[in-house]
């Protein structure tokens, strides 16, 4: 397991304090989960992006617009497994 420093001003250390002590759980745990939600987060905008770009090929290709339709149905269930 690797360790990092992580300094914080104080607004966002106070914040952060008030948030683990209601949740009841470590600082560590709190800022590993934190940032386990937002790469999560990062992962399905890059996808969202993706299909954006995927779906504009698309109308060059799909001129009865049947593929595009199935596709973004598709793709939303998809993105919500992340």
């Amino acid at each position: 397991m690797k360790s990092i420093l992580l300094k914080l001003d104080d607004k966002l250390f106070e914040e952060t304090d008030k948030q683990v002590k209601a949740e009841k759980t470590s600082r560590s745990n709190y800022i590993k989960t934190a940032i386990g939600q937002y790469n999560k987060w990062l992962k399905k905008k890059a996808l969202e992006e993706q299909l954006e770009r995927e779906a504009t090929l698309l109308k060059e290709y799909d001129p009865d617009k049947k593929l595009k339709k199935e596709f973004e149905i598709a793709s939303l269930y998809d993105l919500e497994k992340y």
